[in-house]
């Protein structure tokens, strides 16, 4: 009996390490240049966006993102596997309100980060958020 309950206390511990890793799979800041004419080439630029950890008490985590230096987009992602959903919480850049969330594939090849667009719930909004996150590859920086 004691096996048993020591092998489900493993299983347990097991599950929340890979939630928790799951979860954590994206940290520190990655910088893009976007050279387009999407958008008139209103969003050419340096862009980062740095992932700095989680909300607590939830499964959500923490990104703020510049242009050209200057702080736009403070918002909430959540990863699952290799997925990412971006929301928006404030900033001049933002895209705020009900149904204003990206949706989005990621590959981490060592420091190299690049997003594919599954969906944006709100297209007037997204279309900024897929054009810099689309347009090439971001460089982990730190």
């Amino acid at each position: 009996m004691k096996r048993f309950a020591l092998a489900g206390s493993v299983v347990v511990a097991l599950g929340v390490c890979s939630v928790a890793l799951a979860a954590s799979t994206l940290s520190g800041t990655y910088r893009t240049k976007v050279h387009t004419t999407a958008l008139h080439g209103f969003v050419n630029g340096t862009w980062t966006i740095k992932f700095s950890g989680m909300v607590p008490g939830s499964n959500q985590g923490l990104y703020t993102v510049t242009d050209n230096g200057a702080v736009v987009i403070h918002g909430k992602d959540t990863i699952k596997g290799s997925k990412i959903s971006f929301k928006d919480t404030s900033g001049r850049d933002s895209c705020l309100g009900a149904g204003t969330t990206g949706h989005y594939k990621f590959k981490l090849k060592g420091s190299k980060l690049k997003f594919t667009k599954i969906s944006e719930t709100k297209k007037s909004c997204g279309q900024g958020r897929a054009v810099v996150l689309t347009s090439g590859t971001f460089t982990k920086v730190g």
